[in-house]
């Protein structure tokens, strides 16, 4: 089958590789082992053994052979020839046949004719018996020079010799440094004896290790689809790519065209490769399938007995071959195809009248009434195989009742989905109005606020539209009013302009003293907060609070207090936020529940308080999940959750977090805490490559008013951190003077971005910038701990233009250590070493190294911790043993040479400079620096000097 257009970044198989590298230190000890890689059919067998070969070059002589799938018989030996005629063709006839003699070469040439004449065969026994001694003695030889790797691939297509091939050799080879790795498909044991006994052999046999790949994460799909696509995927493609492929890798390389976009339709190699197995079942059985797949991605036994009219035995025997054949897999009490894409597949092959039969057949047998255990909601069901049928009453009909009993639990996607086919059937039914008790432009305003509750912005602002075509705003002002909120609010989840004039013009709609005002001054509220417009805000929430009293609704109170708390100042904030969320717990209504939550997150996010977020983010969490609203706020809930953990250096907690914020698929507004907090985790791993990347995925989101000025900030942050990281100091000297410009241009100011603008200022001489943004430290007034710590960090920081003062960085590094906040404390203990060093207090400096180190490598800080060690090696400070006298410890693997050479190279000096500097010659000295690109996995001398600036290698010019 081929599929892919691309080579496919290699992704996920850690734990598989790091067993198969176990295996081969074995190997390398002189002891055989034998790997066994089970997967299905894609599951990526081939490209980890392709990985793992890669990782062993120089290291192993490695050859491969394959089993070739046959119709009939298959060819005999078929892996063995195929290694055979690899060794020749590396190395020669003339050397391989040299290797078993001439009585085993004349063995061997009955499979290759490279090893020249064939022996006489009297006896196929005894000619079996030669020709394995042959290929033990061969073996044995070439694993002598180096370790040996034999691969095996798709053992399931093997013939039986070859399979007692693989038997003896295993027996036989025990003390040879041989190392086996044969793949195979676990669905294909079930047809095959000769396969079942020879896993089973191998299994139990001394050495052999058996891994079966699992299917692909979400994250390691996402990270194969940017190394197809060349740039990070979206959130809705990586869901849409996993949902439909399932974790297998050659079916994500088939659904990206050549352009690197997504496929809405299956290659034709790819089709034909899903149905083959379909078109080979008995006809009867291939009937069933059909069935099965308008049935849903489970169907029951029951279910499934009704609609075929058939008995249990009778099914069962229709059922056996598809499930051998792995096209089908038992799940509990009922079916389900074993892929995504077969079912979509099959599906697709049906034409329109097959369709129409099959979907009547369930939906008749439904209309009786429930079905024990069925997965899929009746009249959602119901809804779906009369739409099918073609029946637009009966379809009608059962979505309406669907979609009330979705909105009644809190399944809005569910609810617009079936709001979406009462609209479709409504132009074919006479009396709609008559059998849903209610309007076109009031089933569209339910659609849309369904819409807005599963996220789906773009199709509710579709409904919206429609609805407002059709509403008269003269005779029904408040429809229109209720249809504009919705609008705004899906305009702000959009990032798109024109939310404020909606909710300025739905207030003047809705002028009584309602639920519907009500709904609009909450809303009104938290987009002015959003904005950082608190007055206005105020006044909205004291009529919000006033209107709640008369209405005497415990909801709209609840929601006034929240605005009050988030307008108030910051001493009060946390406490108030605090009250009203124990509140709106007790309330038990979901919506102002979770939007207190968020609130109070993200002010004890601001305060400092890690702890606490950390002790309730995930049980908020969890409530956004459980009310429906996980896809529309959970991302902004995440966000500080994200955060906290990582400021506590719980980044592999961090990521996770991060991972479930984008799986969401969140709109704009919550993709912008996906990015963003994608862009913290890899300024601390010192991954600027990664920030670039949030960056760029950041800048492509739409320029709404909601979040200009925060985005604003952070995008040049961003930008600042990758390219002081790079080692890019020209191009970071000019991000500092547009520092200077955003800060001159906004109010407020963005402590995070001024901290990174001073810091990369002093690192690139640019004093001038460096005292502005410290004076406009000291100006500003602090709100919290956290942002006083910034500006005792930020005092530090202006310290070293002349003299770094390590009272000043000792003191900066205490703070941090106080807020638990492990990176920010280690980057002051560097400061504050280098600091103590170059005041002649080597001791003191030796153990702010040390520590920083320590906390650094804790958190899996890399590149922070290496320019601690760089720092410590410069200062002829040992931080291995706790010494801190004459030995030297160069970073990075390199040599006390190295590393000299390597500082000469950052400051741009030649081979012949290097030389004349270092008394040696030019030619060792470009040794030197051959080594030394080997040793940072570099191309050139230019990638060599970023990274030395990017490791403090090299002073600040």
């Amino acid at each position: 089958m081929s599929i892919s257009l691309r080579r496919s970044l290699f992704s996920g198989r850690a734990a598989e590789l790091d067993a198969m590298e176990s295996a081969f230190r074995d190997v390398s000890g002189g002891r055989q082992r034998a790997v066994l890689l089970g997967a299905e059919a894609g599951g990526g067998k081939s490209r980890l053994v392709e990985e793992f070969s890669g990782r062993l070059s120089g290291r192993a002589l490695i050859l491969k052979g394959g089993c070739i799938e046959q119709r009939e018989a298959a060819l005999p030996y078929a892996p063995v020839t195929a290694v055979l005629h690899e060794l020749v063709q590396m190395r020669g006839a003339p050397s391989s046949r040299s290797l078993v003699g001439a009585e085993g070469a004349r063995e061997l040439a009955w499979l290759l004719p490279e090893f020249g004449e064939t022996s006489e065969r009297f006896d196929a026994g005894i000619a079996r018996a030669r020709l394995f001694e042959a290929l033990r003695k061969l073996f044995e030889e070439l694993a002598r020079e180096m370790p040996l790797v034999v691969v095996v691939e798709d053992i399931h297509w093997a013939d039986q010799a070859t399979c007692d091939l693989l038997r003896f050799l295993t027996m036989r080879l025990k003390k040879t440094r041989l190392m086996l790795i044969v793949t195979y498909r676990p669905e294909e044991i079930s047809g095959s004896n000769a396969l079942r006994t020879t896993i089973a052999d191998f299994s139990l046999s001394e050495g052999a290790e058996v891994l079966k790949l699992p299917r692909l994460k979400r994250a390691e799909v996402a990270a194969q689809l940017e190394g197809l696509l060349g740039r990070p995927p979206t959130p809705a493609v990586i869901n849409e790519v996993h949902a439909r492929c399932c974790g297998i890798p050659l079916f994500t390389e088939a659904l990206i065209d050549a352009s690197g976009t997504l496929r809405t339709d299956f290659p034709g190699s790819l089709n034909d490769y899903l149905l083959k197995a379909v078109r080979e079942m008995p006809a009867s059985t291939t009937e069933l399938l059909k069935v099965m797949a308008l049935g849903g991605p489970h169907i029951t036994h029951a279910l499934l007995r009704s609609v075929k009219n058939k008995s249990d035995l009778e099914l069962a025997e229709l059922l056996r071959p598809a499930i051998l054949a792995g096209i089908l897999v038992p799940d509990g009490d009922g079916y389900a195809f074993r892929h995504a894409l077969i079912h979509e597949a099959v599906r697709s092959d049906l034409i329109a009248g097959e369709r129409m039969a099959i979907h009547r057949a369930y939906a008749e047998v439904l209309e009786r009434g429930p079905l024990p255990s069925y997965r899929i909601w009746h009249s959602v069901a119901l809804a779906r195989h009369w739409r099918g049928a073609g029946q637009a009453e009966s379809c009608l009909r059962w979505a309406w009742q669907s979609a009330a009993e979705a909105a009644a639990t809190f399944a809005y996607a569910d609810q617009m989905e079936m709001l979406k086919l009462v609209l479709a059937a409504w132009p074919e039914v006479d009396n709609a109005a008559d059998l849903t008790g209610a309007s076109h432009c009031r089933v569209l305003e339910l659609a849309a606020d369904a819409a807005c509750w599963a996220a789906e912005a773009e199709q509710g602002l579709a409904f919206v539209e429609r609805a407002l075509a059709e509403v008269d705003a003269e005779r029904d002002g408040e429809q229109l009013a209720a249809l504009l909120l919705q609008r705004a609010v899906m305009r702000q989840h959009a990032l798109i302009p024109g939310e404020i004039a909606d909710l300025e013009r739905a207030l003047d709609h809705a002028v009584d003293p309602t639920r519907l005002r009500a709904d609009g001054l909450g809303q009104f509220s938290r987009a002015l907060i959003l904005r950082g417009e608190f007055g206005r805000a105020r006044r909205l929430g004291d009529e919000l609070k006033e209107l709640s009293e008369k209405l005497d609704d415990e909801e709209y109170r609840i929601e006034a207090l929240i605005v009050a708390a988030c307008v108030a100042s910051d001493s009060s904030r946390v406490g108030a936020l605090w009250s009203v969320a124990k509140r709106a717990e007790k309330a038990s209504i979901g919506r102002v529940e979770v939007l207190a939550g968020a609130a109070l997150l993200q002010a004890l996010l601001e305060t400092g308080a890690h702890a606490e977020v950390i002790e309730v983010g995930p049980a908020i969490f969890a409530r956004t999940v459980e009310f429906g609203q996980a896809r529309y706020i959970g991302a902004i809930v995440g966000s500080p959750l994200c955060r906290a953990l990582l400021a506590v250096g719980r980044v592999s907690e961090a990521i996770e977090t991060c991972e479930r914020m984008a799986a969401l698929d969140p709109l704009p507004l919550g993709l912008v805490h996906v990015f963003e907090c994608q862009a913290e985790i890899a300024l601390v791993l010192g991954d600027s490559d990664r920030i670039a990347a949030a960056a760029s995925s950041l800048r492509a989101l739409p320029p709404g008013p909601q979040l200009a000025n925060r985005m604003a900030a952070n995008l040049l942050r961003f930008d600042i951190e990758s390219r002081a990281l790079a080692g890019d100091m020209d191009l970071s000297a000019m991000l500092i003077r547009s520092a200077s410009t955003h800060f001159d241009k906004h109010r407020g100011v963005s402590w995070p971005l001024l901290a990174s603008a001073m810091r990369v200022a002093v690192d690139t001489n640019q004093n001038d910038a460096a005292r502005q943004f410290a004076d406009l430290a000291v100006r500003t007034p602090c709100r919290n701990g956290v942002e006083e710590a910034e500006r005792l960090g930020i005092s530090a920081e202006l310290s070293r233009i002349a003299v770094s003062d390590l009272d000043a960085w000792e003191a900066a590094a205490q703070n941090w250590a106080d807020s638990s906040q492990p990176f920010r404390q280690a980057y002051a203990l560097l400061q504050a070493g280098s600091a103590a060093v170059n005041a002649g207090k080597r001791a003191r400096g030796a153990g702010h190294f040390r520590q920083g180190a320590e906390l650094a490598h804790s958190i899996g800080a890399r590149l922070l911790c290496n320019q601690i060690e760089t720092l410590a090696a410069k200062a002829r400070i040992d931080l291995r043993d706790g010494k801190d006298g004459s030995t030297s410890k160069a970073p990075l693997g390199l040599t006390d040479r190295e590393f000299e050479v390597l500082r000469l190279v950052a400051a741009g000096q030649s081979n012949r400079e290097i030389a004349d500097n270092l008394f040696i010659s030019s030619k060792t000295a470009s040794v030197h620096v051959s080594n030394i690109l080997s040793k940072l996995a570099v191309p050139s001398r230019g990638a060599a000097a970023a990274m030395a600036h990017r490791l403090r290698m090299v002073d600040p010019a």
